[in-house]
């Protein structure tokens, strides 16, 4: 009756002598463990998980047994199918037992067939893989948008250089009609003859009407106008902001008293008017002056 008692003591005995060992105590020593003995057996009967799993709880206990792991490495390796694994515990054999240069070669060798078999079945698993066929596709999509994009800040950046230069054009103008309306006020000050002088005679002014410009349109006199239809503001140069329903050829129509002008509008915003010719409400574009045989 006692007997059942006795063992139970003698398992506990045993369990707490297995906590209580350090690791080092088994290193070398680990085929009198009886983890490892029951994954042996286990392994000879071809129970190859239940064998991995002993090996397992066995490097709980004593995790630098490099025999423990070069057992499990070719578990994983020769009959699970677990290349990855395998590949793990033979660097860990590796690591774990430096000086063992007799079987360095044919460990670093199993190590490589292991990763060959890995590669193969990653491969395999996404061969066919609808998932990752999106995630390429959705990859190609991005960098086609990052492209576009890139092309478009270019063209923004020379559109906003032409802008820079036309400002700078426009400002230099105004100086320049500045400086020549200071040196003209003395001249203004004279007190005025009885008799206005006759248009076209030193001391004349242009009408009024010959400094109106056309609507929309910034830039010099139109003191050239004379040979362009009634009700245009002449070939002059200038700006001209674009309103709804414009195009082209209706701005040489206002600007220049015909509609065949317009290529010359054109050539003058190369880079700011597309090769399509559409223009965008509320755009500025360049009014250049027409040669005199154009006029």
């Amino acid at each position: 009756m006692k007997k059942p008692g006795f063992l139970l003591s003698v398992a506990i005995a045993a369990s707490s002598a297995v906590i209580l060992t350090s690791c080092g105590d088994y290193v070398g020593k680990e085929k009198t463990h009886p983890l490892f003995i029951k994954a042996g057996t286990a392994k000879n009967a071809g129970n190859y998980l239940e064998a991995a799993k002993y090996f397992e709880e066995f490097l709980t206990i004593c995790p630098k047994s490099a025999e423990t792991h070069f057992r499990l490495a070719s578990l994983y390796g020769d009959n699970l199918d677990e290349p990855l694994k395998a590949v793990y515990h033979y660097r860990k054999y590796l690591e774990l037992a430096p000086n063992d240069t007799t079987n360095a070669d044919d460990i670093n060798g199993f190590t490589e067939l292991a990763k060959k078999r890995l590669y193969e079945k990653l491969k395999e698993e996404y061969k066919d893989n609808s998932a990752n066929i999106a995630l390429n596709e959705d990859l190609e999509k991005t960098k086609e948008r990052l492209n576009k994009y890139v092309e478009y800040s270019k063209a923004l950046e020379n559109q906003n250089q032409l802008m820079k230069q036309r400002l700078r054009e426009i400002a230099d103008q105004r100086r320049a009609r500045g400086n020549a309306a200071r040196t003209d006020a003395p001249r203004a000050a004279r007190p005025s003859s009885s008799a206005a002088p006759a248009s076209g005679q030193p001391g004349a002014t242009a009408s009024p009407a010959a400094r109106n410009t056309a609507p929309g349109v910034v830039g010099q006199s139109s003191t050239q106008s004379g040979n362009t239809a009634s009700g245009t503001a002449g070939a002059r140069l200038g700006t001209y902001t674009v309103k709804s329903g414009d195009t082209l050829i209706g701005i040489s129509r206002k600007i220049y008293g015909s509609p065949k002008y317009y290529r010359q509008i054109a050539e003058a915003n190369k880079g700011v008017i597309p090769a399509s010719m559409q223009l965008r409400v509320g755009q500025v574009i360049r009014i250049p002056q027409l040669p005199a045989q154009s006029r």
